[in-house]
């Protein structure tokens, strides 16, 4: 059983990819931080559990705001750019926010089992696949991880 109803999972992933994407590219924060400041924060959790303020309710820019504010305490505030391409950090939010409503997974459960945001961005190559490839492999990788087979995960 997913957290939230597949309806709204269009806005979950292009939420979280429009936050990346802004975070990286407009604020300048490196990607596995910012995305670990999500996951472990109580808005992450939320946004895991559904909740429809964080999932549909606010755009991938005010998602952002409302992190970074609940992290430092405070938000820059940066005016987003107007880009209409699809950045591999979008990519990224937009493959862990599928990821993890098909698994029903918390974001933080998926970074301690192995699936960070800077390794879904070294496989960037998949952006043209269909993304049934990208969750075999992110399966893939957390069975190995939950083995302890931490070793063998540079075959990737």
């Amino acid at each position: 059983m997913n957290a939230y109803d597949e309806l709204y999972l269009d806005d979950a992933m292009s939420n979280l990819g429009e936050m990346l994407d802004y975070a990286v590219n407009d604020c300048g924060y490196e990607l596995e931080m910012f995305f670990e400041w999500f996951a472990f924060s109580r808005i992450g959790r939320l946004f895991s559990n559904g909740n429809p303020k964080y999932v549909t309710g606010m755009s991938g820019v005010e998602l952002a705001w409302a992190v970074e504010n609940a992290v430092k305490g405070e938000c820059k505030y940066i005016e987003p750019s107007a880009s209409i391409e699809r950045t591999k950090e979008y990519w990224v939010g937009w493959c862990l926010a599928y990821y993890q409503h098909h698994k029903n997974m918390h974001f933080s459960d998926m970074i301690r089992r192995g699936l960070t945001a800077d390794f879904v961005y070294s496989k960037y190559l998949l952006h043209e696949a269909d993304i049934s490839k990208f969750v075999n492999m992110a399966d893939l990788l957390i069975e190995k991880y939950d083995s302890g087979q931490e070793s063998e995960l540079n075959i990737f």
